[in-house]
């Protein structure tokens, strides 16, 4: 398996090829660190300063000793031949001599060498002080600024990378009568999104009058900065065209928006908004397919205007909601008269991505068989994508005017009966088949109780998914006794740890005790053992302890006998 996983083999050979040039070098710098410590006369095993002929004696005895002819085959010794023959040569040539005084090689300055280069200003004494300045400076200033900055900049943010300041506006704005035509203000009123705006920015201000004409709602905020990310993002879901620097505007909104759109959710969940949770992500669905509300969720796919739509929706055949167009067979698709057979085809694509999913919920109490009041319930969220085959991830998301790679995302929005949220879960896995538990306690009253459970796609309209499931709750006091196994039981009589180690010397205190107090009574008088069962346990302990000073005294006066 690992010799058929090409990147596994790659990295392989990549380190074998490294240990290769490793031991080269290694092998290079010894070879050049023996060079360096070419000694003739340890060589020749004679004092610096010897003569000539006790040069020449040393040379004819190694060189008799280690000749090849008498050690054939002995590599050592043809080693050790040349290397008095090279000692012999640097004492007697002059030449050869001076190569070794003056590079430490026979043969003159090598190819070889290992230094470090640094730059001349830095050998110069008359910059030391000017670079230790520098190094102060850099150590003592310079260093600590960038820590500063960088804790300034990210003590502005909280969890997920949104700034605090953005937490607190959305509190500020945000409530339970919160509706999807308010949504794009409070997310162009966030930290991130507030760009500044030039004063001959005229697009904005022809933008905003445009907008103002019943494609907007009517602006809380008519700051400046708040209303062009509000115009920008409503131009966005209205697809109008924006010159390049707006656009480049638009795109970093765009680009944090899931981030922002999750902390809203976030807020929601924790003020128990059922409604401004579900529009939340209705807004998310308009905003990643750059729709708006009048919109039918049919202008999804590819190639269709408003004349396919009303194709589609009206006449013999007609579909009452994008679901059900994806269920329609494609050859018995509507809207596709007018197409050309590349459209045709580029449509069908766009419709094998849609998620198809095989839903099914379950409500149930960990190693139990029955709810009971406040038990913490486990919602098992269980779907199976249809569209993606066995062993596939999911396709990402058919978002064509969105500015980035997007995969799927589902929530999952539980609520009671009566309308009040319990919990809003978010869903990333992208495998066929999901399992996704999310957890709640039951309620405090014995019953049967109804829950709406809402299974919301972030990125396409007309996909979510709506089911009831029933719990019946029964008391408490139902519930069956609980017996322990004998085997736990046993468990409670048998020691700690602790207490074992304690009862280990407490039982080793009490064996010495005894052994000393059975050496003492030996040492009493029968009868005044006989007295001693008339005694008290103080005078019996005061008596014990006279008798054991007068031993301790006869020990002390033995060695002075």
């Amino acid at each position: 398996m690992l010799l058929t996983n090409l990147r596994f083999v790659m990295n392989a050979i990549c380190l074998v090829l490294a240990w290769a040039v490793f031991l080269m070098l290694i092998r290079a710098l010894t070879f050049d660190a023996e060079l360096a410590s070419f000694d003739p006369f340890k060589i020749l095993g004679i004092n610096p300063n010897a003569e000539d002929k006790d040069v020449r004696k040393a040379y004819r005895k190694l060189s008799l000793e280690y000749h090849p002819d008498k050690n054939p085959g002995n590599k050592i010794a043809e080693e050790m031949f040349m290397k008095v023959a090279k000692a012999y040569e640097a004492l007697t040539d002059e030449e050869a001599k001076k190569n070794w005084l003056e590079y430490g090689n026979p043969h003159g300055k090598q190819s070889l060498e290992v230094s470090i280069g640094l730059p001349t200003f830095l050998l110069d004494k008359a910059n030391h002080y000017a670079i230790l300045c520098v190094y102060l400076a850099g150590l003592v200033v310079i260093i600590p600024a960038i820590v500063a900055v960088w804790y300034q900049h990210s003590r502005k943010f909280g969890e997920n990378n949104v700034m605090y300041e953005t937490y607190s506006f959305f509190l500020h704005v945000l409530s339970e009568h919160s509706t999807i035509r308010m949504l794009p203000e409070v997310l162009a009123g966030s930290a991130e999104n507030r760009f500044p705006v030039r004063d001959e920015d005229t697009e904005i201000t022809r933008l905003v009058t445009k907008l103002r004409q019943g494609l907007m709602h009517k602006p809380r905020f008519e700051h400046p900065i708040v209303l062009k990310g509000n115009a920008l993002i409503h131009a966005h879901v209205h697809r109008l065209e924006l010159s390049a620097t707006l656009r480049l505007n638009l795109h970093k909104i765009l680009m944090s928006s899931p981030v922002l759109i999750g902390a809203m959710m976030e807020l929601a969940q924790s003020q128990r908004w059922l409604q401004t949770s579900i529009n939340i992500v209705e807004f998310s669905q308009l905003l990643i397919q750059a729709l708006w509300l009048k919109d039918h969720s049919l202008a999804q796919l590819p190639h269709f205007g408003s004349k396919e739509i009303q194709h589609c929706v009206k006449g013999k055949g007609a579909v009452r909601s994008f679901r059900e167009y994806l269920d329609v067979p494609d050859e018995h698709k509507k809207g596709l008269a007018g197409m050309s057979d590349a459209e045709c085809a580029d449509l069908v694509r766009v419709c094998s991505l849609m998620p198809t999913l095989r839903f099914k919920l379950e409500l149930f109490v960990e190693d139990e068989e029955e709810i009971a009041e406040r038990d913490l319930v486990t919602l098992l969220v269980a779907f199976d994508r249809s569209n993606v085959s066995p062993g596939s991830p999911a396709p990402p998301i058919h978002a064509p005017h969105f500015p980035a790679v997007r995969f799927e995302t589902w929530w999952v929005v539980v609520s009671d009966f009566a309308g009040n949220l319990i919990l809003a879960d978010k869903i990333s896995a992208q495998s066929k088949v999901v399992n996704h538990r999310v957890k709640f306690l039951a309620p405090p009253q014995a019953g049967i109780y109804v829950f709406n459970i809402d299974l919301k796609s972030s990125d396409y309209l007309g996909l979510d998914i709506r089911e009831q499931i029933r719990m019946t709750v029964i008391p408490a006091a139902q519930l069956p006794e609980y017996t322990a196994h004998p085997d736990d039981l046993n468990l409670d009589d048998e020691p700690t740890l602790f207490e074992q180690v304690m009862s280990g010397n407490a039982d080793t205190d009490s064996e010495t005790d005894d052994d000393d107090n059975v050496a003492i009574d030996d040492q009493i008088d029968p009868v005044e053992r006989q007295d001693d069962t008339m005694l008290t346990d103080a005078e019996r302990r005061r008596r014990r302890a006279r008798i054991q000073r007068k031993q301790q005294l006869k020990q002390n006066a033995s060695p002075a006998a």
